[in-house]
């Protein structure tokens, strides 16, 4: 899953790259990428000669909003970006669908996993689509209290970690910032959304907000390495805990541990300042 604070960097990266340009030529390598559409021509074509007027963000959708009553809505796959190059650039090999402008440069979908998605369909269509309305809050556009975040993890009462990864109630987390969140708040990914004493509560509301906000503000988690031959990251400066086993918390200075969730997944924290 592509994170929300990655997403909303991206938008706002390629936002002054890419609106007001006219869509040239489209390439689909693979049709599985376009699946909404009968074929990969069917695809291109509903692309093709359309001028990008603005870019938005719904969840961890992005939608290119295109003349002639058209929207492009694009859904990163979990290893998913999007990249701009210049209208000559060859396909690297996790390239899946590139778009040249009629003033010259490119937009490439790079997708390694195979498992991101792009379709064109009417502006009015959008709000049929009910993937593109969140179930849970989107923190970089939602205003919510913390009396009502609150009220929301007591009717839940579940492990604090597995409440914060859970898309029905704060979209686009996943692991990393759900680690962070609970390192910033200082509290145990095990503890029960129902026990928290108030005080407890609003550290973790100012938790969520703070930690995507600096990670919107420093772009991102993770920086990237050149997907087309490459695809591994290199961790953000920013994070205090995930993926930091055995280095010491900035907070106390103890080890920062590793164990595995109730699903399987490695959460990382300071069992010394979370509890």
């Amino acid at each position: 899953m592509t994170l929300l604070p990655e997403i909303e960097v991206l938008r706002k990266d390629l936002e002054k790259d890419v609106v007001n340009k006219r869509i040239k030529d489209v390439t689909v390598r693979s049709a599985t990428i376009v699946s909404r559409h009968r074929n990969r021509p069917e695809f291109v074509k509903a692309l093709t000669g359309h001028k990008i007027q603005a870019l938005g963000r719904r969840g961890t959708y992005l939608v290119f909003d295109l003349d002639d009553d058209a929207a492009l809505v694009v859904r990163l796959g979990s290893q998913g970006t999007l990249s701009r190059e210049t209208a000559s650039q060859s396909l690297g090999r996790h390239t899946q669908v590139a778009a040249t402008f009629t003033n010259g440069g490119a937009l490439h979908v790079v997708d390694p996993a195979k498992d991101g998605e792009l379709f064109v369909v009417s502006r009015t269509g959008l709000a049929d689509l009910t993937e593109l309305t969140p179930a849970g809050i989107d923190p970089l556009t939602d205003t919510f209290t913390w009396p009502s975040f609150s009220q929301e993890l007591r009717r839940r009462n579940a492990p604090l970690r597995g409440v914060l990864k859970d898309e029905t109630f704060i979209v686009g987390l996943g692991d990393v910032y759900a680690d962070e969140i609970l390192w910033a708040a200082g509290l145990s990914g095990k503890r029960l959304s129902a026990e928290l004493s108030s005080q407890e509560f609003r550290r973790l509301y100012r938790g969520v907000q703070e930690v995507l906000q600096e990670a919107v503000k420093q772009g991102g988690t993770d920086e990237p390495v050149d997907y087309a031959d490459d695809d591994e990251y290199e961790s953000g400066g920013f994070i205090k805990v995930y993926g930091k086993e055995g280095l010491a918390c900035p907070r106390c200075r103890q080890p920062i541990r590793k164990d595995a969730d109730d699903d399987g997944s490695d959460a990382f924290f300071c069992g010394n300042c979370q509890t």
